[in-house]
């Protein structure tokens, strides 16, 4: 199992790297138009986000979206002892710094309450599939967080075409999101897991 992660991993992450900066913007930015047509979003009070890495599904105009909703943004933060996230509030006019890992993060400490139901989990990763199922960069962090922190609220992964897969490879510890939202679309995961489709 974990050398067939590790191989698609690796697929996965040649496969977005081939995206040149222009591709990534313009991907991006269809990704955020579905984003602000996906009722959840809209309705969410609380939203996790991420700070993206140069190849990934960008963020801040989904930040600044959010934020001027007067909605509450959070972003991961690894703790002290590196074995899980924390989630911090970012604040209007507050820039990203450099965290563990060079990871960008919020500057302060106000850390996530409990979520509700109808909050929203933007979910990043290296791969996934229509059922919801999804491939991280296999530290487990995003597993566990799923199971602590983020339990509860709606789990919604940005992604490119390239990384949605027929079927990603998973064991009992690694959790699904319920929604992929890509640049051709929204994947409904939770309706592919009832109808059985694929």
């Amino acid at each position: 199992m974990q050398s067939e992660k590790s191989h698609l991993r690796s697929l996965l992450l040649q496969q977005r790297r081939r995206l040149t900066a222009q591709e990534v913007t313009e991907k991006s930015q269809r990704i955020f138009a579905h984003l602000q047509t996906f009722r959840p979003f809209l309705h969410a009070h609380t939203v996790v986000l991420y700070s993206a890495e140069a190849d990934e599904v960008q963020t801040e105009a989904i930040w600044q979206e959010a934020e001027s909703c007067g909605k509450a943004v959070y972003y991961p933060r690894i703790t002290a002892d590196r074995t899980d996230l924390e989630f911090v509030r970012r604040f209007p006019n507050e820039p990203l710094v450099p965290g563990t890992f060079n990871i960008p993060t919020p500057p302060g400490n106000d850390l996530l309450p409990q979520l509700q139901p109808t909050d929203i989990v933007l979910t990043p990763g290296v791969g996934f599939d229509r059922l919801g199922r999804r491939l991280g960069r296999g530290k487990g962090y995003y597993d566990r967080a799923f199971r602590g922190p983020l339990a509860h609220a709606i789990r919604v992964a940005l992604a490119f075409d390239c990384q949605v897969v027929l079927q990603v490879p998973t064991d009992a510890t690694d959790e699904r999101v319920h929604a992929v939202i890509s640049e051709t679309g929204i994947v409904d995961c939770q309706s592919s897991l009832s109808s059985g489709k694929s």
